[in-house]
């Protein structure tokens, strides 16, 4: 059994490494999975994405904003999480892109877990949002499985794919998280599956 934290049952999130720029590269080239997590970027050179990752891997830790690769627990990379905190409101948000290979496997929804329970367990954060676009229907079915709210909609508020979408805003507090997942977060997620 792991002691550490940041792993699950099926991921852990680590701190970017210099390597994983062959990963960030190859992942930009899907340009449907880039839609569904941010936007679409025109193609970069290998010293570009050499950069990023360089860049990425040399920050000093920041518990208040963070970049993990998620990656199986064979060692795969299968993605990326970031998250930003607000301190003054106690609150926090969240992007989360898996590649391809990896969508569907319960994958995002540990990640997200992993995130909540240190945010809110360590760092008396209170509540997580996440904005997802109208089309990504399995980022909204994993924010409702996870057990988050909808709490609101921004109407047409991303262009993308040559038309505007609504974004979702899904919410959790704290309390709703440990309610759900408890003090053994990780057993109650995997009975959830």
């Amino acid at each position: 059994m792991s002691h550490d934290m940041f792993e699950g049952h099926l991921v852990r999130l680590r701190g970017v490494r210099a390597s994983d720029w062959e990963h960030f590269a190859r992942w930009d080239t899907d340009s449907d999975a880039g839609r569904f997590g941010w936007q679409i970027w025109a193609p970069k050179g290998e010293e570009a994405a050499r950069e990023f990752a360089r860049e990425e891997s040399a920050k000093p830790p920041d518990p208040w904003n963070q970049r993990f690769i998620i990656e199986t627990l064979d060692g795969e990379p299968a993605g990326s999480l970031n998250y930003r905190a607000d301190q003054r409101r106690f609150g926090f948000e969240y992007g989360i892109a898996l590649a391809r290979e990896h969508w569907g496997n319960g994958y995002a929804e540990e990640a997200v877990a992993i995130v909540c329970r240190y945010l809110f367990g360590e760092l008396r954060l209170h509540k997580a949002q996440a904005y997802v676009y109208a089309f990504n229907e399995r980022s909204l079915s994993m924010h409702r499985k996870f057990g988050m709210t909808l709490e609101g909609v921004l109407r047409e508020a991303q262009f993308t794919a040559g038309r505007f979408w609504d974004i979702h805003i899904f919410g959790i507090t704290a309390d709703e998280f440990f309610a759900r997942y408890g003090a053994d977060w990780g057993e109650q997620l995997s009975a959830a599956d």
